[in-house]
């Protein structure tokens, strides 16, 4: 991902109702992940299929599996990518001044 606010101009209703659930999350970061395509990490390759959960990718050649998450901040959580979420919509959005 590049260093940006993903969440600029969003405020939290529309951030509510936009990430529900941790599948929201991981949607999410498929789309902007791949934006431009995918190439596998091992062997860069750029055919992929299912993989082992619904939003990762499998490269057809070497059959790595790799999670949106990986290579991302949000990669080993030990807790849910919606709360993770929520961190970061509330530090990126958080205003001068502001204690919460």
């Amino acid at each position: 991902m590049t260093e940006r606010n993903i969440f600029r101009g969003v405020n939290s209703i529309k951030f509510n109702q936009r990430f529900k659930e941790d599948k929201d999350c991981l949607e999410y970061l498929s789309e902007i992940k791949w934006l431009s395509g995918y190439n596998c990490k091992r062997c860069n390759n750029d055919k992929f299929g299912k993989g082992k959960n619904i939003h990762n990718r499998r490269c057809t050649k070497c059959r790595y599996d790799e999670s949106p998450t990986a290579g991302t901040m949000f990669e080993k959580l030990k807790f849910s990518i919606l709360i993770a979420f929520h961190i970061v919509f509330k530090i990126s959005t958080k205003k001068k001044g502001c204690l919460l």
